[in-house]
C-alpha cells in the first residue's frame, strides 16, 4: 500500500521481506502468497482493487482515495488551508476526520525494517496533526475537551515538547496548575536523563506564562519549529526505539 498503481517488481518484495539473505524458495513464497491475496481481492472487491501481474512483478490498482493515508494527507492540508483564512471551526472538524481514519499504528505486527522508516513517518504527520487539533481545540475555549487525549497523546511521545506545552496549558486553563507543573517536571527529568539537554522555548514560555497567572497562547507549528532552539528528529527516536 505504500505503493499504489506503481510497479513492483518480484525482487524488490524479496528485498523487502528478507532483508538478510531470502531462502532459496524466496521466489515461490512471494508468488503464492500474492496469489492468494488476488484470489481473495477478486472474489471480494468487485473490480474495484485488483492485484495484477505485470511480467516480473505486481501492480496493486486503486482509487487513491480509497487508501487511508491518502485521504488523511489531503484532509491535513485542508486543514491547514482552513486555518490559514481563519476558519478554526472548519479546521478542526477537518482535523478531527483526518484523525478519525487511525484505528492503530502503522504496519502494527510487522517486524520488518524495511517499512520502518516510511511507517516513522507517517506516525510524525499523525502527532503533528494532533497537536495542531489539540492547539486549535484549546485557543478556541475546549481544552478540557482534549485534556485526556493530551495525557495519551503525551504519554505516547514523551519527548515531544509541544505536546508537553499544549497539555500544560490546557490544564492551567481548567485550574489544573499544579498538574501543569507536574507535567513540566517529568519532562525535565526526561530531557536530562535521556538526552542531556534541557526544555525547548515554547516549553519555557509556557511556564513563564502560567507562573505569571496568564493563559497560555497556544503557538502555531510553524512558531513552535522556528524558536525551539534545537531541532530533535523525532523519526529518528521512533525508527530506534526511543528514549522512554
Amino acid at each position: 500500500m505504500t505503493r499504489p498503481n506503481a510497479f513492483i517488481s518480484t525482487n524488490t518484495l524479496i528485498d523487502a521481506l528478507w532483508d538478510d539473505g531470502p531462502p532459496r524458495t524466496a521466489r515461490e513464497q512471494v508468488m503464492n502468497c500474492l496469489g492468494s491475496i488476488r484470489r481473495a481481492i477478486a472474489s471480494s472487491c468487485t473490480g474495484e482493487v485488483s492485484l495484477d501481474r505485470v511480467r516480473d512483478g505486481y501492480v496493486f490498482a486503486i482509487e487513491a482515495e480509497r487508501i487511508d493515508h491518502v485521504v488523511f494527507s489531503r484532509l491535513c492540508a485542508e486543514a491547514e488551508s482552513a486555518k490559514a483564512l481563519d476558519r478554526p471551526e472548519a479546521s478542526l472538524g477537518l482535523y478531527e476526520r483526518a484523525l478519525a481514519l487511525w484505528r492503530g499504528g502503522v504496519y502494527d505486527g510487522l517486524d520488518m525494517p524495511s517499512f520502518a522508516s516510511y511507517a516513522a513517518a507517517l506516525e510524525e504527520q499523525r502527532a503533528i496533526a494532533a497537536e495542531e487539533y489539540f492547539a486549535l481545540s484549546i485557543a478556541t475555549g475546549n481544552g478540557s475537551g482534549v485534556i485526556p487525549r493530551l495525557f495519551r497523546h503525551v504519554g505516547e511521545h514523551p519527548l515531544r515538547e509541544r505536546g508537553v506545552a499544549l497539555l500544560m496549558s490546557a490544564l492551567h486553563d481548567e485550574g489544573r496548575t499544579h498538574d501543569a507543573h507536574a507535567v513540566y517536571a517529568r519532562l525535565v527529568h526526561r530531557l536530562g536523563e535521556g538526552l542531556a539537554v534541557g526544555p525547548s522555548l515554547e516549553v519555557r514560555r509556557t511556564l513563564d506564562a502560567i507562573l505569571n497567572g496568564a493563559s497560555p497562547t497556544p503557538r502555531t507549528r510553524v512558531d513552535a519549529l522556528s524558536d525551539n532552539g534545537r531541532t530533535v528528529d523525532y523519526r529518528v527516536i521512533l525508527v530506534r526505539g526511543g528514549v522512554q
